[in-house]
C-alpha cells in the first residue's frame, strides 16, 4: 500500500490503571446481564425469535468516506490500481442525497483505479440498468444493499435508520419510490466467499486495531426465512449471526493480516483528515469499518458506521488486556517459579555462591602464606633444603584432584557424571560426607512364608490337606515364623 506523504500519528502511551478499571467494569456489566449464555436475556431472546419484524437494528453509514477514498486514490501514484495501493476495492456505490443520485463511485476495469461518473452518466435509469439486471443461476439473488446516511442533524437523516437488502425486482421498486426523505448509500451486493453472508468489522482504540467477523447463521441462496434474516450481520439482531475474533481461511492465510493493515491505515487517514470533527462526533463515539471477502478472494470495503465506546471496548478487550501492567512488567521473584529462570543447579555440585566463597578462601590463604614467608625472610629454596627426609608428602590441591577426576572420566569414555556414592574417598567436594563406612544392619528376627495360590481355594482360608496331621482338626499353615527358635512353634494369622 502506498504512503500518501502524511506524518504518522504518534503512538499513545500504555493503558493506565483507571482506563483498565473502566474496561473491566464495562465487560463485567455486559456479561452480568447475559445469563445462561443468552444474547440479551432468555425471555427477550425468545420474544425476538418469535417476532421477525424486530430483527432490524440501526445501521447508518458515513457517506463522506467514499469521496475521501476517491481523492486519496488520485493522490497515490505509486501503483496504478486502487486495490494495490490501499489493499481493498469498492463495489459500485451510488450516493443518494434527498432522493436523487449525487455520486457514483466504481473501480475501472482498465487499470483498477477508483473513478467517479460524470453528471451526464449519473441517472437513476443507469443505476437501475446496472443493479436490476437478470441474475444467472451461479449468481446470488441479492442485487443491492441500502444503508441510510448518518448525521448529527435530524433533518439530514433518512426516515428509517435500518439497512435493507434488495432483489432485482425489489430494487427496481425502491428506485421508483425514492423521495426527498431518502439519503444514504445504494451499493451493489458483493457475493461472499462461502455459503453464508458475513462482514468483518475493524475498530481502533488506544492505538490497537482489532477485528471481529460476524457470519449469518442461514444459507444465503437456498436458506429459509425472509431475505433480511438470511443476509443481515451487523445490520440485524445478534441472534441471526455468530461472531468470531479471527478470520481464518485455508486458501487465504494472509487475509487476516491484510484486513488489519488496511483497517489501521484507513483509521489513521480518518484521524488525519479530521473526520470526527467534521461529523461532530462525541468523545465516546468511534468509527467502525466494515469489509467483506468476495468469492474471487478480493477484499472489499462495504461501509463505515459510528458505534458507541462500549462496543469498541468489548471488541478490543483481548488486545487491551495484553497491555496491562501485570502483563508487561517483570514478575517479582519469577526465578523462584518452576521454569522461571535459565540458571539451573548442576547435580552433585555445590552452588555457585559456595564455589565463589571457596575461591576467595583459597586466595586469602595464598595471600597469608606469601605474607608469612616474607616476614620470616626465608625463600622456597631454603625450605626445600631444610625439609626432612622422613616428612609427609604435600597435600594435594583441589585443582590437582579435579584434574585426576577429569582424567578418570575421560578414561571411562562416558559423559555422564558419576553418583556421589561411587566417587573415591579422596575426591574434593563441598558436600558433606561421613567419615565412616555404612553401619551393618542386623537381620530381622522373623521370616515370611510364601504360600502357593490355588484357584480351587480362592476366597477361602489356606489350610493343610486332610492327609497331613490330624484329619479331624485341620491346622492352619503358618505365614510368619521367628528365626531364633528351632521348634515348630509359629505365629499364625
Amino acid at each position: 500500500m502506498a504512503d500518501l506523504g502524511r506524518p504518522p500519528i504518534p503512538p499513545k502511551g500504555p493503558v493506565s490503571r483507571k482506563e483498565m478499571e473502566t474496561i473491566r467494569r464495562v465487560y463485567d456489566e455486559d456479561m452480568l446481564n447475559k445469563k445462561h449464555c443468552s444474547i440479551i436475556s432468555p425471555r427477550e431472546d425468545a420474544q425476538m425469535f418469535r417476532n421477525q419484524d424486530q430483527h432490524c437494528v440501526p445501521a447508518e453509514c458515513i457517506t463522506e468516506l467514499y469521496e475521501l477514498l476517491w481523492r486519496w486514490g488520485h493522490r497515490a501514484t505509486d501503483q496504478p490500481g486502487f486495490a494495490k495501493n490501499f489493499g481493498f476495492a469498492i463495489s459500485d456505490t451510488i450516493i443518494i442525497d434527498k432522493g436523487r443520485a449525487y455520486a457514483w463511485y466504481f473501480i475501472s476495469k482498465r487499470d483498477g483505479s477508483l473513478l467517479r461518473k460524470s453528471d451526464q452518466n449519473l441517472s437513476l435509469g443507469a443505476v437501475e440498468k446496472k443493479l436490476c439486471r437478470d441474475r444467472t443461476d451461479n449468481e446470488s439473488p441479492i442485487a443491492a444493499t441500502w444503508y441510510p446516511i448518518t448525521s448529527q442533524f435530524a433533518d439530514a437523516r433518512c426516515l428509517s435508520p435500518m439497512a435493507e437488502f434488495f432483489t432485482p425486482s425489489s430494487c427496481r421498486v425502491f428506485l421508483q419510490c425514492l423521495t426527498h426523505k431518502h439519503s444514504g448509500v445504494l451499493q451493489a451486493f458483493v457475493e461472499p466467499q462461502g455459503v453464508s453472508n458475513f462482514l468483518i468489522r475493524t475498530v481502533r482504540y488506544r492505538d490497537q486495531t482489532s477485528l471481529v467477523v460476524r457470519t449469518n447463521r442461514s444459507l444465503l441462496a437456498s436458506g429459509r426465512g425472509p431475505l433480511f434474516d438470511r443476509c443481515a450481520t451487523f445490520e440485524g439482531w445478534e441472534g441471526l449471526s455468530s461472531s468470531c475474533s479471527r478470520y481464518r481461511s485455508n486458501t487465504q492465510p494472509y487475509m487476516e493480516d491484510q484486513i488489519l493493515e488496511s483497517g489501521e491505515m484507513f483509521n489513521q487517514r480518518i484521524e488525519q483528515e479530521k473526520v470526527r470533527q467534521m461529523l461532530f462526533l462525541e468523545p465516546r463515539q468511534h468509527v467502525a469499518l466494515h469489509f467483506k471477502v468476495s468469492k474471487d478472494n478480493m477484499l472489499y470495503f462495504i461501509y463505515a458506521s459510528v458505534v458507541p465506546e462500549k462496543e469498541v471496548i468489548l471488541q478490543t478487550r483481548p488486545l487491551l488486556l495484553m497491555r496491562d501492567t501485570c502483563m508487561t512488567e517483570d514478575l517479582p521473584c519469577q526465578s523462584l517459579l518452576p521454569g522461571g529462570t535459565q540458571k539451573k543447579a548442576t547435580p552433585f555440585e555445590a552452588p555457585t555462591c559456595a564455589k565463589r566463597w571457596q575461591e576467595r578462601q583459597k586466595e586469602a590463604q595464598a595471600a597469608l602464606e606469601e605474607m608469612r614467608s616474607l616476614l620470616q625472610g626465608d625463600s622456597e629454596t631454603d625450605r626445600e633444603r631444610t625439609k626432612r627426609d622422613n616428612s609427609l608428602p604435600p597435600v594435594s590441591t583441589v585443582s590437582a584432584i579435579s584434574q585426576d577426576t577429569a582424567r578418570g572420566y575421560s578414561d571411562t569414555g562416558s559423559s555422564r557424571r558419576r553418583a556421589l556414592s561411587a566417587r573415591a574417598a579422596g575426591e574434593a567436594t563441598l558436600l558433606p560426607k561421613m567419615g565412616y563406612s555404612k553401619p551393618i544392619v542386623p537381620a530381622i528376627p522373623y521370616q515370611i512364608h510364601a504360600l502357593q495360590h490355588s484357584l480351587q481355594e480362592s476366597g477361602r482360608y489356606e489350610i493343610t490337606p486332610p492327609f497331613v496331621g490330624n484329619k479331624e482338626v485341620p491346622v492352619k499353615r503358618p505365614l510368619v515364623s521367628t528365626t531364633t527358635t528351632t521348634t515348630t512353634t509359629a505365629v499364625v494369622y
